[in-house]
């Protein structure tokens, strides 16, 4: 069910390593042994040969609704899978359709084909396709399709062994996760506050909650406490409500049919927890409406003993399986959301991944930065580019190297472009 051409052996990990460490000035002591009892462990569950996925960042899709990402340059430290297994899980959805998700756990990537591309960008002239992307700096998101502080990574250590490739390059991060993990020692000691940040994703201060559909997270209230750490450690820290879960029917805030601060229909995100984060210190939060499938809306509400599609308007209803709320309502959660971060004396802003781009455009006058929905580049010195500064052209040749100059000009993006330009003016 993989391509194999993405994949790295043992040998060939070993090969690799032996190679680098003859010839980079960083000396890197690599620890082979936890790739070998994966591949031993593996291999006697009877899941097939040694191999690994290669630890190749990516820039999410050129022609997708993730165009506009900021920080669309990602890496997952581990993959097809995620311990955590939180049950609205939209990763969770889209792998498990291919049969690759905790197949029986997640995979630990090739860390040495991530120390390749370091090696090639910054001691050498070889030219890669990701080179001008590692040339500029831009930003390396870790945590997309899986945590990279899963419990196995006390195990295998994969995000610490990329930690410290990342320090070594002098090279800019941030780290989306739901574990307190991140702020372990172990780990803090590689993060330099003036290249490095830490979103933690926080949808709920619902304990009940959280153990029926984050059942392999830890407490919301250990996240904030590892959040309070970093922030002593000077570490520039976000909380993101995402996803964020309607507590209203839909109309409720738009309609004018209540108030923020009604008794909750379906108690998951609370108004009052604003105030809560921001006394652990937290200074900026990110807040994305929730979006789901039909498999995944009733999965939840079978997890949580609602039915989250009762909170829907009957005409939104009769268009989807999943779970939609009106664009109006979204918008007055993020205007009632906006405001009592302004009370609290919190930064605000937006993420409109998987709600389609007309959200990226139409909610900036709400965002703190409006040059910058994750508000970092004012807050982390070392965030001096992002992925919408590289020409579309060179994206599609990025994520699709097979193509030759003609199919690049004739898929320019000009579409896309023309579609962003009516977007953008349409929200101006």
């Amino acid at each position: 069910m993989y391509d194999k051409s993405t994949y790295t052996s043992l040998n060939a990990i070993n090969e690799k390593i032996s190679f680098l460490q003859e010839r980079s000035g960083f000396k890197y002591d690599f620890d082979i042994s936890p790739f070998q009892h994966f591949a031993s462990m593996r291999n006697q569950a009877g899941k097939g040969a040694e191999l690994f996925p290669q630890g190749i960042p990516h820039l999410i899709g050129a022609t997708s609704d993730c165009l506009q990402c900021y920080y669309g340059f990602q890496l997952d430290t581990y993959m097809n899978g995620c311990t955590h297994e939180c049950v609205y899980c939209w990763a969770k959805a889209e792998l498990s359709k291919i049969n690759q998700w905790n197949s029986p756990v997640p995979v630990p990537i090739d860390i040495s084909s991530l120390w390749e591309l370091f090696y090639k960008a910054f001691e050498t002239d070889d030219d890669f396709p990701l080179r001008e992307v590692f040339l500029k700096r831009v930003p390396l998101r870790i945590g997309s399709m899986s945590d990279p502080f899963l419990s196995m990574e006390r195990k295998y250590k994969n995000t610490l062994e990329t930690l410290k490739i990342l320090k070594a390059y002098n090279y800019p991060f941030l780290f989306l996760t739901r574990s307190p993990m991140v702020a372990e020692d172990e780990y803090l000691k590689y993060m330099d506050p003036e290249k490095a940040t830490v979103q933690f994703s926080i949808p709920t201060l619902n304990e009940q909650m959280v153990k029926l559909i984050e059942p392999g997270t830890e407490s919301p209230y250990a996240r904030l406490e590892a959040l309070r750490k970093l922030n002593q450690a000077k570490i520039f820290t976000s909380v993101r409500l995402n996803p964020l879960f309607p507590n209203f029917p839909d109309g409720h805030l738009s309609g004018k049919k209540g108030s923020f601060g009604d008794r909750p229909a379906f108690d998951f995100f609370n108004p009052s927890m604003i105030e809560e984060i921001r006394s652990y210190g937290c200074k900026n939060l990110l807040a994305g409406f929730v979006h789901m499938d039909g498999k995944t809306t009733q999965a939840v509400s079978q997890k949580v003993g609602f039915d989250l599609r009762s909170l829907m308007k009957e005409e939104i209803k009769q268009t989807t399986e999943g779970f939609k709320y009106s664009a109006p309502e979204i918008r007055s959660y993020y205007e009632a959301i906006s405001q009592k971060c302004k009370e609290v004396g919190m930064d605000f802003s937006t993420c409109y991944l998987g709600l389609g781009e007309s959200y990226f455009w139409k909610d900036q006058d709400l965002w703190a930065d409006k040059k910058d929905c994750c508000n970092l580049k004012k807050n982390v010195s070392a965030f001096k580019s992002d992925t919408r500064e590289l020409a579309f052209t060179k994206k599609m040749k990025i994520l699709y190297p097979e193509m030759n100059s003609l199919q690049l000009i004739f898929n320019s993006g000009w579409l896309y472009r023309m579609r962003s330009y009516l977007l953008k003016n349409l929200w101006d």
